[in-house]
Order: structure tokens, then sequence, then C-alpha cells
């Protein structure tokens, strides 16, 4: 008679976590005991509970924050991959969730020195700065800063109602084709952090963007600061010969 197979100590410690985790016991964003807790909690060493939790971790089900503790991770509201170029307005869409838009702000500016490297303008030539949070089902998940240059636009530019590339396109009949793009993870802006109702364990990921026209032309400048714990970016990476 063949007996029952005896699981590892880790594996039934990560078990029971990932049952605490997936019924809410342990509910989204909050902080888990300590490593000695958990690990009186199940019975187990302290080693053995590291490989459990090493697991979770790889799962996306926790993470840990140095010098603060670990944390059961939220579940991003949109998934999404960064291969193809589209608006914020079509990312919200595709998750069948309502865009909105928030704090609409629009300025009259002279380019900054960055600003204008970035759009081939001289600095101090005119710009126009939209800023405005971006809500998903009214849940503010992104703030976005956008620099249109005023001899595209024009002397009478108010902005937009949703998505700039729609508003480009139906009004000035310019199409984006293709943005260069910047990602880098910041790690507090009490702005950002504020507009976007940001809890004090949430991370926020920067991308910058010059988008360009069919003729190479760079036409929109654009920050658009992400609550990480809200989204799920991936790419897909295909092996060249």
């Amino acid at each position: 008679m063949l007996l029952p197979e005896k699981k590892p100590l880790y594996e039934l410690a990560l078990r029971k976590m990932e049952e605490l985790i997936k019924t809410g016991q342990w509910k989204e964003g909050s902080k888990l005991p300590s490593e000695s807790q958990l690990a009186k909690q199940f019975g187990i060493s302290r080693a053995t509970l590291r490989e459990a939790m090493r697991i979770l971790e790889d799962e996306g089900l926790i993470v840990k924050q140095q010098g603060v503790g670990t944390f059961v991770r939220r579940k991003p509201l949109i998934k999404s991959g960064l291969e193809e170029l589209f608006s914020v307005t079509t990312l919200i869409e595709r998750q069948g969730m309502v865009p909105g838009t928030k704090d609409f702000t629009v300025y009259k500016l002279p380019a900054t020195e960055n600003e204008a490297n970035h759009l081939r303008l001289k600095p101090g030539d005119i710009i126009y700065k939209v800023e405005r949070v971006r809500t998903a089902d009214d849940v503010p998940v992104v703030y976005c800063i956008d620099r249109l240059p005023q001899n595209i636009v024009g002397e009478s530019f108010t902005g937009f109602e949703q998505s700039v590339f729609a508003y480009l396109e139906s009004e000035h009949s310019i199409t984006i084709t293709y943005a260069v793009s910047n990602i880098r993870v910041i790690k507090h802006d009490p702005v950002v952090e504020k507009k976007l109702m940001m809890d004090k364990n949430d991370s926020i990921l920067l991308l910058e963007q010059v988008h360009y026209d069919e003729n190479n032309m760079p036409i929109l400048y654009s920050s658009n600061y992400f609550n990480a714990s809200k989204f799920d970016f991936y790419i897909i990476r295909k092996r060249t010969l």
C-alpha cells in the first residue's frame, strides 16, 4: 500500500498563507506579522518560513519594502502590455471601465530648456501645459502632464475632453504614429500622491514620452504618473536570431 506523500513544511505554510490572502483574511495592502510571529504561528523555523514567503513574492501575492515590512499586494485595476501605443482613455476602456477626468488645468507658458529640447523648440517658445487626473470608474489612477507647442494647437487652445490623440486627429489632422518612452520608479512625490489619493506604501511609476507624427516631428511631450498598485504592465519580448 502506498503511503500519502508528506509535503515539505514550507509548502504547508505556503498553502496556508495563500488561503489567508485569497479568502481576504489577510486584506490587500495590510502589513503581515513579523517573521518570528509567523514562524511561531505555523510551527516552523524562520528559514522554512522565508522559503514560503519567497515563493509568495514570486507569485506576486506579497511585496517586501526594505525597512518597513512585508505587505499583501493590492490587485491591479488595469493590466496591459506596453508594446502598443494608445491613449490612457483607451487603456481604461479596454478593461471595461469608464474613463473620467478631474482637476483639469491648462497653463500657457514659455518652454523650459528641457521641454524645448524634447519638442525641438527654443527655450522660451510658448507651449500649453495640460495637467489632469485620469480616473477609472471614478478611482484616480493616472496624473497626466501633457505639453503641446502653441505653433501646433494655436493661440486659442483651451484643452480637450478625453484623449489627446483623438483631439489632435479631429482638430488638427495630426496622427501620432510612435513614441519614445522612458520608464522609472518614483519613490516619493507629495503632489502626485495627493492627486492620486495614494496610500503611504504605494509607489509611483513615471512614464515619460515624446510622441511623433508620421513625419517624425515631435508633437507632444507627456509625463504620466501611474499609481503602481493600480497597474500591472508587461512587455512581450521576442528572441531575434
